[in-house]
């Protein structure tokens, strides 16, 4: 008996050396692209954490991932000191003369052909005509590849459209860089008065789920907005982290550094910078990088291409407000990388987009339920506790 255990402690010895003299030099140092891909991914997934960087330097070399970060130091340096600029922006054409002419001027996206189809096969959803069509097919969180018969002129599939609110949400899935797949929703918001900053209930103590602040603003939609302090690992989701105001109340200070400001001006446009006067911004966070900065795509070509749970915000000229939420690190989606990200701004015609908090802070509010799939360790349908969201009344 005795053999037995001390042959297998010899060959779990053996095991362990033959992994610290080999297969670790091997993951570290090999320049097989498939390995090198999956080294990038983890090391920019540590370092892109405010708590859990240690992951990375404790077993990796620094040159290693200096390596690895010079991509993200070069892109703070690309975006540094730009901030957007609307300038004259067309007003919308309202010369619409009919409500069913009106409805896809607002929904523009739309392919009148594929809605008009399944307006025939379903025709309760026009009986109170086109002002007042209500359309929700969404399934389940993790529910991928739908076939609802609509299609955006993008090609995504659309699963809800609300005259009544201006929304429009569509399915977004293909493949990243890795060949691994991904799945979220996009929602279109035809209102930009509407989008404003909403914060939990125990701002500064405790933060909520998106789900509680749609609810306790009565707002139909939700996405969450920015980071929050996480100290040692025991952040309660309360503290944001970095610029906050909402509904022309300013909460709390930038950080700056290669942060960016993003929110709503009192003219219902989208601004993305680092401003010193912030008088003008009536919904704003803070997080970084920016995406799309007046209509300049300024995060293609960065390498940037690790795959997460991902939440963007973005606007297109015409007003449209662009919300993009991606499920990642998990069976049916595996995430999202920035510059894909950017890649669908772009689709939606952003003219102005940046990125907001991911991991697991990636969550889609609608209609009072979870529509995207948030990764958390609890599997929690509802996310984690945060300090503030993008909602829509």
């Amino acid at each position: 008996m005795n053999g037995a255990r001390h042959r297998f402690a010899l060959g779990l010895t053996c095991f362990f050396l033959i992994c610290v003299t080999v297969v670790y030099p091997f993951l570290l140092y090999t320049p097989n692209a498939f390995i090198s891909r999956w080294r990038e991914w983890y090391i920019e997934t540590a370092m892109g954490t405010m708590t859990h960087q240690w992951l990375a330097t404790w077993f990796i070399p620094g040159d290693i991932i200096e390596e690895v970060m010079a991509k993200r130091y070069l892109l703070n340096q690309k975006q540094e000191g730009i901030t957007s600029a609307w300038g004259n922006v067309d007003d919308k054409d309202t010369k619409a003369s009919t409500p069913k002419e009106q409805f896809y001027q607002t929904f523009s996206e739309l392919d009148e052909d594929s809605f008009e189809g399944f307006l025939r096969d379903n025709p309760e959803y026009i009986a109170d005509g086109y002002d007042h069509i209500n359309i929700d097919l969404i399934g389940d969180a993790t529910q991928k590849n739908y076939n609802t018969g609509i299609v955006t002129k993008q090609g995504d599939t659309v699963l809800a459209i609300n005259a009544e609110h201006g929304i429009l949400i569509a399915e977004i899935v293909g493949e990243d860089s890795l060949g691994m797949e991904y799945a979220g929703k996009v929602a279109l918001c035809k209102k930009p008065e509407n989008v404003f900053v909403g914060t939990c209930e125990g701002l500064f103590s405790y933060g909520s789920y998106v789900s509680d602040m749609v609810r306790n603003y009565n707002a139909i939609l939700g996405i969450n907005a920015s980071g929050f302090a996480d100290y040692e690992g025991n952040g309660t989701g309360g503290l944001p982290y970095g610029f906050l105001k909402s509904q022309g109340e300013k909460l709390q200070n930038a950080v700056g550094d290669t942060w960016k400001i993003i929110g709503f001006d009192k003219e219902d446009h989208l601004q993305i910078g680092a401003f010193t006067d912030t008088s003008n911004l009536r919904d704003a966070v803070e997080f970084h990088p920016a995406l799309i900065i007046n209509g300049e795509n300024l995060v293609a070509g960065t390498g940037l291409n690790e795959q997460q749970p991902r939440t963007a915000i973005g606007q297109a000229e015409d007003g449209t407000v662009i919300m993009l939420v991606v499920d990642g690190r998990q069976f049916h989606s595996f995430g999202i990388s920035i510059e894909r990200c950017a890649g669908i701004m772009e689709s939606y015609h952003a003219y102005q987009a940046s990125m907001l908090d991911g991991g697991s802070s990636s969550v889609m509010v609608y209609q009072g339920r979870e529509v995207t799939s948030p990764t958390t360790l609890s599997k929690n349908p509802e996310g984690r506790y945060l300090p503030d969201a993008f909602l829509i009344r």
